[in-house]
C-alpha cells in the first residue's frame, strides 16, 4: 500500500527533480516507509510505501532491466504467488517477493490483458521507454484512488490524492459547480469529475494510455448482467455466498505484518470476523467505537460478537478535536455530506496507535447484496401503483421508521414524482436535497446554468434486462460505492497510514453475487436476505437477524460541539464573499437551530460549513499546504 504520483509529456519535461519530490512529500502519510524517485526525458515518477508484503526487498519504482520499463504501484495483489509461479515458467526472473514485481513482469508478458487475472486492488502506471507511453490503470471496484489532469502543453499529471497533483506548476484551482450540483442531489459527486474542475479521476475498472497521439481510456471490466441463474436453490446460493466469503477474507490475510479487523456488531463485519477468527492461529484483534447517543452506540453487539469468536477487543468512544476538523476535508479531497468519516477516521487513527498497518472490514455488502431501506423504495413503488395518496404516505411511514408523519412521509414521497415508479434510479431521486433551491446563491446558479446540459446522461446506463432491483443495485455500485463508501474508505485509513482490506469487495465475490436471482438478495421487505442466511448458524442470531444500525454520529451532535466554528467559517460576511450560498438562508438555519427549531437543518448546515472549508484548503489557498 503507498501513494504514486508523476507527470509525462512526450515533448520532454523541464521540471526539476525538487517538483516530483514535493508531490512525493504530500502522499507521505499514505507511504511513512519509504520514498523513491524516477526521472528520464519524458517521465518522471513518485512512490511513497507503506510496508506490508516483503518489508525488505519491496520498495519501488520497479524496474524492468531488460526493457528499461518502470512501475509505481498502490494496493496489493492477493493472487501475486500463482502469477509468480506461472510468470517464472515464462523465463521471468524475480529479484524479490514482492508483488509489485509481478505486477511489472505480468503487465510485460500479457499487456493490459494482465488485468483480468489479478485479484487484488490496485492503483499503478507503468512507463515504456521504448514505446514511449505512459499506462494508468485502476482496479474493478474502485478501492484505489488515481487522479490526473491535462496541462495545455500535453502535460499529463497523475497521483493517488489531488493534493500531490496541485504541486505541480500552472494546475488551477476552480471549484466544479457541476461536481457541488450532484453533491446537492445524490450526497456524492460521479467520477470521472472531481470538485475541482479540470481534475478527473480514472474511472473504476479502467485503464489510460497516453503517448504522442495522446491520451485514450478504455473499460476493461463491468459488473456481468446477464441473466441470473435460475437452476439453484436458496441453500446453494447461500453456502456459495459464504464459499466466495471465507475465500476472500483468507485472501485478504496476506500479509507480513499483523492484521486487525473492524468490528462494529452488524452482520457485515461480524461475518467478517468470525471467518478472520477460523482461518487464524493468532489472537483475532477487534476494534469497535462507542457513540453516547444510544441510537448509534453498537457495544454490546460488538462484544457479543468479540465473546463468541474470542477476539481481543478494544473499544474507544467517538471523539474528535476542533483541529482535526479540516484535517478530514484535506485528506478526504472533497466537502463532507456525511459524518461517518468521523469514526473511520478515528478507527484507522486508533489501529495505528495500537502498532496495526492492515485492517479487515464489512465496507461493500450493504451496496451489492441491498442493505440501505431505499432500495425497498424500487419494491415498493411498484407495490403501491394507483392506490390512494393518504395509503402511499402511510405505507411508506410504516416501513421507513424514521419518518414520523404521514406529511413527512407524503414529502418523501413527492421527491419521487419525477421519476416513473419503475425506475431502478429511484433511489438517488429519493436522496434529492430538499433544501437545494433555497440554499444556492444566484451568483452560483448563473455559473451552473450554461454547463448544467452535461448531467443530462450521467447516470450508467444498466446493460440487460434483469430485474428493477437488480439494477438498482448495479446503479448504487457503480455510483455511490465507489464515489462515497470507498473513497470514504480509503482516504481515512490512508490519512492515518493503515491498509484497509474490503473481503466483500472481491470482483469474484460481486460477478457471483450479481449472478442470482434478486429475491435472494432481498427478500420481501427483508434487506440482506442471503447474507443473512448463509451466516444463520455461524454467528449469534441476535446479530445474523439484526436490522441495520448507523455508524454516522447524529448532526445535531456535530452542530453542537462545533457551534463556534461553524458559526465562524458561516459568518454571512464569509458567505457573501465565497458566494456558493445566500447568506440570508444559512443565517435562517442556524437561528433555527439555536432555538431548536422542529424543522432539522443540520443535514444542510454540515454540507455548507464542510463546503466552505473545501474552498478554504483547495479552492482559495494560494499554495497546496497541509494540515
Amino acid at each position: 500500500m503507498c501513494g504514486i504520483a508523476g507527470f509525462f509529456n512526450p515533448s520532454g519535461i523541464s521540471f526539476q527533480r525538487d517538483v516530483l519530490a514535493s508531490m512525493a512529500q504530500a502522499l507521505a502519510h499514505r507511504g511513512p516507509d519509504h520514498q523513491g524517485l524516477f526521472q528520464d526525458r519524458c517521465c518522471a515518477l513518485a512512490y511513497r510505501r507503506l510496508s506490508v508484503i516483503d518489508l525488505a526487498g519491496g520498495n519501488q519504482p520497479v524496474i524492468h532491466e531488460p526493457s528499461g520499463a518502470v512501475l509505481v504501484f498502490n494496493g496489493e495483489i492477493y493472487n501475486y504467488q500463482p502469477l509468480r509461479a506461472e510468470l517464472a515458467s515464462l523465463g521471468h526472473v524475480f529479484r524479490t517477493h514482492s508483488d509489485s514485481e509481478v505486477l511489472l513482469a505480468a503487465y510485460l508478458q500479457w499487456g493490459d490483458t494482465c488485468l483480468r487475472r489479478l485479484v487484488g486492488m490496485f492503483a499503478f502506471a507503468v512507463w515504456n521507454p521504448r514505446e514511449q507511453t505512459l499506462f494508468l490503470a485502476r482496479d474493478r471496484m474502485g478501492k484505489k484512488p488515481l487522479f490526473y489532469t491535462l496541462l495545455p502543453d500535453g502535460t499529463l499529471i497523475f497521483a493517488s490524492e489531488i493534493k500531490s497533483i496541485l504541486h505541480f506548476p500552472g494546475v488551477p484551482r476552480r471549484m466544479n459547480p457541476l461536481a457541488m450540483d450532484r453533491m446537492l442531489d445524490y450526497g456524492f459527486n460521479l467520477a470521472p469529475d472531481t470538485f475541482l474542475q479540470g481534475i478527473h479521476q480514472v474511472l473504476p475498472a479502467h485503464t489510460l494510455l497516453a503517448g504522442r497521439n495522446g491520451q485514450r481510456t478504455a473499460p476493461y471490466w463491468d459488473i456481468p448482467m446477464e441473466s441470473p441463474v435460475s437452476a439453484i436453490s436458496e441453500d446453494e446460493a447461500a453456502e456459495g455466498l459464504r464459499h466466495h466469503l471465507v475465500e476472500a477474507v483468507r485472501d485478504r490475510l496476506v500479509a507480513d505484518v499483523p492484521v486487525a479487523c473492524y468490528l462494529s456488531g452488524g452482520i457485515d463485519s461480524s461475518s467478517v470476523t468470525g471467518l478472520y477468527a477460523n482461518l487464524s492461529n493468532a489472537p483475532v484483534h477487534t476494534l469497535s467505537i462507542a457513540f453516547e447517543d444510544a441510537g448509534y452506540d453498537e457495544r454490546h453487539f460488538a462484544r457479543m460478537v468479540s465473546s463468541s469468536f474470542g477476539t481481543s477487543h478494544h473499544e474507544f468512544f467517538c471523539a474528535i478535536a476542533q483541529e482535526e476538523i479540516e484535517k478530514l476535508v484535506w485528506h478526504l479531497e472533497s466537502p463532507l455530506v456525511t459524518l461517518l468519516n468521523l469514526p473511520f477516521y478515528l478507527l484507522s487513527r486508533q489501529i495505528r496507535d495500537m502498532g496495526f498497518k492492515v485492517v479487515l472490514s464489512g465496507d461493500g455488502a450493504d451496496e451489492i447484496l441491498g442493505g440501505y431501506d431505499y432500495f425497498k423504495l424500487v419494491k415498493l413503488m411498484n407495490f403501491i401503483g394507483r392506490n390512494e395518496t393518504v395509503g402511499r404516505a402511510n405505507l411508506l411511514r410504516r416501513v421507513f421508521p424514521g419518518i414520523s408523519t404521514p406529511q413527512q412521509a407524503w414529502m418523501q414521497y413527492a421527491m419521487l414524482k419525477g421519476y416513473p415508479a419503475a425506475h431502478p434510479a429511484l433511489p438517488y431521486r429519493f436522496q434529492a436535497f430538499q433544501f437545494k433551491n433555497q440554499l444556492m446563491s444566484e451568483s452560483f446558479v448563473n455559473r451552473l446554468l450554461p454547463i448544467i446540459g452535461e448531467r443530462d446522461e450521467e447516470l450508467p446506463v444498466v446493460p440487460g434486462s434483469r430485474s428493477l432491483l437488480d439494477q438498482a443495485l448495479y446503479l448504487e455500485t457503480k455510483m455511490r460505492l465507489p464515489n462515497l463508501t470507498l473513497a470514504l474508505a480509503d482516504t481515512m485509513s490512508m490519512a492515518n497510514s493503515v491498509e484497509l482490506r474490503s473481503p466483500f469487495m472481491d470482483h469474484r465475490l460481486v460477478e457471483y453475487v450479481f449472478s442470482l436471482p434478486s429475491h435472494f438478495k432481498m427478500r420481501g421487505l427483508n434487506e440482506k436476505y442471503l447474507l443473512k442466511k448463509s451466516f444463520r448458524t455461524f454467528l449469534p442470531p441476535a446479530i445474523s437477524q439484526r436490522r441495520k444500525q448507523p455508524l454516522s454520529p447524529p448532526g445535531k451532535w456535530f452542530i453542537r460541539m462545533f457551534r463556534d466554528m461553524i458559526g465562524d467559517v458561516l459568518s454571512a460576511a464569509t458567505v457573501r464573499e465565497k458566494g456558493y450560498f445566500r447568506p440570508e438562508f444559512t443565517d435562517h438555519m442556524l437561528g433555527e437551530f439555536d432555538s431548536d427549531s422542529p424543522m432539522d437543518y443540520s443535514g444542510v448546515i454540515i454540507v455548507a460549513f464542510f463546503v466552505h472549508l473545501f474552498d478554504d484548503l483547495f479552492v482559495s489557498a494560494k499554495t497546496p499546504g497541509g494540515c
